[in-house]
């Protein structure tokens, strides 16, 4: 799954948003940019290559090579 780049959309990451903590339409937006703002920020820093929803319903966070090195450096 390395190869996603975005999967969980503006509009997906609402809709979480909305049904995890009951946000109107309006808040649930507001925040789900916020989120998807500071993803971007993060795949633009190379901290991470992508994300998505897992078969949970959870967005998870693709790390990139780099910070996997880092969590666990190969020998």
């Amino acid at each position: 799954m390395a190869d996603v780049s975005q999967s969980a959309s503006l509009a997906s990451i609402a809709a979480y948003l909305k049904l995890t903590y009951q946000y109107d339409q309006k808040t649930a937006l507001v925040e789900a940019k916020s989120v998807m703002h500071n993803l971007v920020k993060m795949r633009q820093k190379g901290f991470i290559t992508g994300w998505y929803f897992d078969e949970n319903g959870q967005l998870e966070l693709l790390p990139s090579d780099y910070v996997m090195q880092q969590i666990a450096p190969t020998k």
